[in-house]
């Protein structure tokens, strides 16, 4: 399947190919939804069953329907098959339909959009050397009934990754008004210090990223000690190291943050080489 510019972006509402939504969708008016993200490679889609599984707790916590996964599924299988390369799907579920107003229609039938895009080129730099980061000055509101699940409502990243544009700057860190490190605009985060990890606690805000799920598991399955807890920003300096996380990406060491140069640490290595065992897409350009 050929894209540019003009068929880039959702190409299949409903079922249906399509770029066309209806303007009385609650996902476009009020952001009334959730989306996942996910690696493909052909017709296999990565931690499918892990990003689904959000998805259905995301449609949990809005008390919104979930929509027919299994047709998603085989919708979206077909769609990367005929791809026939390493891409990039996002799934969007939506309400719906709804009048004017914030009100919840009495009948729902949730909307779904599937969308495929090349894979990004990432250099191999940032696998291996490691990416600068900056803080954001945008914050992250702490609103724990929308913590961890992946909405719609990403005003506060989009206005958090406008505030730089230097091409050496690669993710920029978001905490909460307490000062607390919270996640990348795109990533989640992790520390190592004395050959232990550490990770921010999701509870207020925060989205419960696929990929830090698996470097956690990868983490116990190893014996590793991972520690969930609030973390302030200046601990950060502290640490023998830090790497980011998320679904594209996989693990990208961090070399420095602000003014400070972290060296690369073994047990970063040990958990991206484990983690090249079980996935089923090439990261590196």
């Amino acid at each position: 399947m050929k894209f540019d510019k003009q068929n880039i972006g959702t190409i299949c509402i409903n079922g249906i190919f399509t770029k066309k939504i209806d303007i009385a969708d609650r996902g476009f008016q009020f952001g009334d939804g959730i989306f996942e993200t996910i690696a493909f490679s052909k017709d296999n889609l990565e931690f499918w069953s892990e990003h689904m599984s959000r998805l259905k707790k995301g449609c949990k916590v809005l008390s919104m329907p979930c929509p027919d996964l299994k047709k998603i599924f085989f919708k979206a299988k077909k769609m990367c098959k005929s791809f026939n390369a390493q891409g990039v799907l996002k799934l969007i579920v939506s309400r719906g339909i709804g009048e004017r107003g914030y009100k919840i229609p009495e009948k729902i039938k949730p909307s779904w959009a599937i969308s495929l895009y090349p894979w990004p080129k990432f250099p191999e730099a940032n696998f291996i050397r490691g990416v600068n980061v900056r803080k954001c000055i945008t914050t992250i509101s702490r609103q724990p009934l929308l913590s961890r699940i992946k909405h719609l409502n990403r005003l506060e990243q989009v206005l958090a990754r406008s505030e730089w544009k230097a091409r050496d700057i690669t993710e920029g860190l978001m905490c909460d008004d307490k000062d607390h490190v919270i996640e990348g605009t795109m990533s989640n985060i992790f520390l190592v210090k004395n050959n232990n990890l550490y990770t921010p606690n999701l509870d207020f805000c925060g989205i419960d990223g696929i990929m830090r799920n698996i470097v956690i598991k990868i983490a116990k399955s190893k014996n590793i000690k991972i520690s969930i807890q609030k973390i302030k920003y200046n601990e950060l300096f502290k640490a023998d190291g830090l790497f980011l996380v998320n679904s594209l990406i996989g693990i990208w060491p961090i070399r420095r943050l602000d003014n400070k140069i972290y060296q690369p640490i073994d047990l970063t290595k040990e958990i991206a080489n484990r983690l090249e065992k079980i996935t089923v897409i090439n990261r590196i350009s």
